[in-house]
């Protein structure tokens, strides 16, 4: 993995949420092991401002010690799985109501963009997917304009991006890539204003990951 530079501000801030993006993208898979020697060196910096990283992280259950120098990505159960994914359902059921409202064309073309840019890359490259699903996400977030909701989701795609990234690896590109994918069901709410519609699209997409908690479930 190429070096990741750190700009100005707090070391730690900084280091902090370029983990906890990563943890949201997927970049990291559940069970994997992260020294904090390894995270300092990825960054450049020394092992204090990392270790404060890690440990505010630990404290947010988003990363686990496994001994005073190392972390693992948390296996969530089945049970934390469904946890928050009941959570978001509500969240970014509220938030996907209120962009409703709001649509204006230029907004609902900055969805069509990044929803455009998540199908090109469904089929191909699950880590992208992961990615570009979360920016879709994460927009309808911002546009709610929301700011507790926005936070605790954040902290919900933490918990449950590696999951999420394992998702993109094993659902059939084609249930993915396909034209009924619920992020155009939103959309399609968007453009007549139907913020009801627009929140059960959002819903029954963020329901979609139970499909594959019922299978870890199972085994």
């Amino acid at each position: 993995m190429a070096g990741k530079q750190v700009v100005k501000a707090s070391l730690s801030e900084q280091i902090y949420r370029n983990l906890r993006l990563s943890l949201m993208e997927g970049e990291y898979r559940p069970g994997e092991r992260l020294t904090i020697s390894g995270v300092a060196e990825l960054y450049g910096t020394s092992i204090t401002p990392v270790r404060e990283a890690i440990m505010r992280l630990a404290s947010e259950q988003a990363l686990k010690f496994t001994a005073a120098t190392s972390v693992i990505v948390p296996v969530l159960t089945a049970r934390d799985l469904r946890e928050i994914v009941a959570i978001r359902y509500q969240l970014e059921g509220i938030a996907a109501h209120h962009v409703g409202e709001i649509a204006t064309p230029e907004v609902i073309a900055e969805f069509e963009a990044m929803n455009s840019a998540f199908i090109a890359a469904a089929g191909l490259d699950p880590r992208e997917a992961a990615r570009a699903n979360r920016e879709f996400h994460f927009l309808i977030l911002r546009r709610a304009n929301l700011p507790f909701v926005e936070a605790v989701c954040e902290n919900m795609w933490a918990l449950m991006g590696p999951f999420l990234r394992t998702f993109h690896e094993e659902m059939p590109a084609r249930r993915l890539s396909g034209s009924d994918h619920l992020h155009f069901s939103f959309i399609e709410a968007l453009r007549h204003n139907d913020a009801k519609a627009a929140e059960a699209a959002m819903q029954a997409d963020v329901n979609w990951s139970r499909e594959l908690i019922a299978r870890i479930a199972e085994d």
